[in-house]
C-alpha cells in the first residue's frame, strides 16, 4: 500500500534554507507525498522560490497577515484531509529514499503514528554555535514499538524527550489521530505556544502503540534564525527572539499556573496543563509536580540562565506550592558536571562529521552527504569523535 504522506513546511522569512528544505523534499522517488508551504506572510522572496519548483506536488499557502507560529501550524493542518502528516521546519531536510521507507514501516508494522531520531546539521551561517557546517547523526539503528503510556512517563520523568513521543515534528501521524483530537478539542488540535511539544503530549493520549525508529529519516537543520537555537542563547539576539516570540503568540496565552521558561519540562508541563484544560488530556501516569519543577531548575543551570530566570522559577513554585531548592553558591559546581555529562552522553552516542572540507553547505547537501556514510563501529566512532574534538580544541 502506498500511503500518502503529506509534509507541511511552515515558513516566514527564510526563504534562503527553505529552498533546500523543499529540495530534500523532492529527491525523494516515493511520488505519494504532497508539500504544503505555509508561507506566514514573509515580506521575502518566500513566494517566487516556492513557484520556481513548478511541481503540482507542491502547494502554496500564504496568510494574510502575520500569525502565531501556532496559529500557522492550525492553519497548514486544515488543508490536509487524508493519509498521514507531517511538519518540516523551513531550514531542516528529508534524507534520499526516506519516504520509501517510512512507507515500507507503515506497511509492515501498521500504526498510527511513527517517529524516529533526528540527525542535526549546523547551518555554516548559524552564529549561535561555536563549530559550524557540523553534521551529528545518531550511532544507532533498528526499530522498535512503543507503548505511548509507557515512553510518556520517561518522557514526563526526563528520561527521554518529546521527540521519542509521536509527534508532528520529526514524525508522521495518521490524519484520523489528527481529526480525533480536534473532536475533542473544540475543533482546535493545537492549545500551547509549543506546537511541537504539544502535539506530542496529546497525541501520546490517544494513541496505545507507535513505531519509533532509531534510523533517522530526516535532520533537523539549526541555522542563522531557528526557532529554538536563537531562544537558548545567553545574548542580546536570545532577549530579542523571546521578546519577538512572545508578542506575535499572544493568541496563545501561557498557562497561568508556569511563567515562560523555555526549557523541556516546562514546556512539557504547561502543554499538558493546556491539554488537560481543553479536556483532551487525561493523566494516566503520576505527575510529580515537585520533580518536574526540580528538573525545569536543572535545565536552567545547565544552560546558564539560571539566575535571569531565578524570578520567574520563584512565581512558578510560589504558584504551585513547590519547593525552590537552588543555592547560588552550587551553581557553577552543578553547571560543570551536568554539562560534563551531557557532552559525554552526546559524543558517545553520536557520529559527528565536520563538512567544512567536503562539499556540503546546506540542508540538502548534508541530508546526501550522510546517506553516503558508511556506519562506523562504536569504538571507530569515538576515536573519530575524539579526534574531530583535539582540531577543534
Amino acid at each position: 500500500m502506498n500511503h500518502k504522506l503529506n509534509i507541511i513546511i511552515p515558513t516566514k522569512d527564510r526563504a534562503e534554507t527553505l529552498f533546500w528544505a523543499i529540495k530534500s523534499c523532492l529527491q525523494n522517488k516515493y511520488s505519494h507525498f504532497s508539500i504544503i508551504v505555509s508561507d506566514n506572510a514573509s515580506t521575502d522572496n518566500t513566494e517566487e522560490v516556492v513557484m520556481s519548483f513548478q511541481d503540482p506536488r507542491i502547494t502554496y499557502l500564504k496568510t494574510p497577515y502575520r500569525l502565531s507560529m501556532t496559529a500557522n501550524w492550525e492553519f497548514a493542518l486544515k488543508h490536509v484531509n487524508e493519509g498521514y502528516v507531517t511538519v518540516l521546519g523551513d531550514d531542516d531536510g528529508f534524507l534520499p529514499n526516506s519516504f520509501y521507507e517510512i512507507n515500507e514501516m507503515l506497511n509492515s508494522h501498521p500504526t498510527k503514528a511513527i517517529s524516529w531520531k533526528q540527525s542535526f546539521y549546523r547551518w555554516p551561517n548559524n552564529d549561535f554555535v561555536r563549530i559550524k557546517n557540523l553534521l551529528q547523526v545518531p550511532f544507532k539503528v533498528g526499530f522498535e514499538i512503543r507503548k505511548s503510556q509507557i515512553a510518556l512517563k520517561k518522557v514526563i520523568d526526563q528520561h527521554m524527550f518529546p521527540g521519542d513521543l509521536p509527534w508532528l515534528y520529526g514524525g508522521f501521524v495518521s490524519m484520523d489521530c489528527i481529526q480525533e483530537v480536534k473532536d475533542k478539542s473544540n475543533g482546535v488540535f493545537f492549545h500551547s505556544k509549543i506546537p511541537d511539544i504539544y502535539s506530542a503530549m496529546v497525541l501520546s493520549s490517544i494513541i496505545d502503540d507507535y513505531l519509533f525508529s532509531y534510523t533517522p529519516y530526516s535532520i533537523a537543520g539549526h541555522s542563522a534564525k531557528s526557532n529554538g537555537a536563537a531562544q537558548i542563547q545567553k545574548n542580546a539576539n536570545e532577549i530579542l527572539s523571546n521578546d519577538i516570540f512572545l508578542k506575535e503568540s499572544t493568541d496563545f496565552p501561557w498557562h497561568p499556573k508556569l511563567e515562560f521558561v523555555h526549557v523541556y519540562p516546562f514546556i512539557i508541563w504547561e502543554s499538558i496543563l493546556q491539554a488537560m484544560e481543553v479536556g483532551i488530556f487525561t493523566p494516566k501516569v503520576k505527575m510529580d509536580y515537585q520533580q518536574l519543577f526540580d528538573k525545569g531548575v536543572q535545565h536552567c543551570v545547565q544552560l546558564g540562565i539560571i539566575e535571569t530566570e531565578r524570578n520567574k522559577l520563584e512565581i512558578i513554585a510560589s504558584k504551585n506550592n513547590l519547593v525552590f531548592k537552588n543555592r547560588k553558591y552550587f551553581n557553577k559546581i552543578w553547571w560543570l558536571i551536568l554539562n560534563l555529562k551531557h557532552y559525554i552522553h552526546i559524543w558517545s552516542n553520536n557520529a559527528f562529521y565536520l563538512c567544512i572540507n567536503t562539499d556540503v553547505t546546506n540542508v540538502l547537501e548534508a541530508s546526501v552527504f550522510q546517506s553516503s556514510l558508511v556506519r562506523p563501529s562504536w569504538f571507530g566512532m569515538i576515536i573519530n569523535n575524539l579526534s574531530l574534538l583535539l582540531k577543534l580544541v
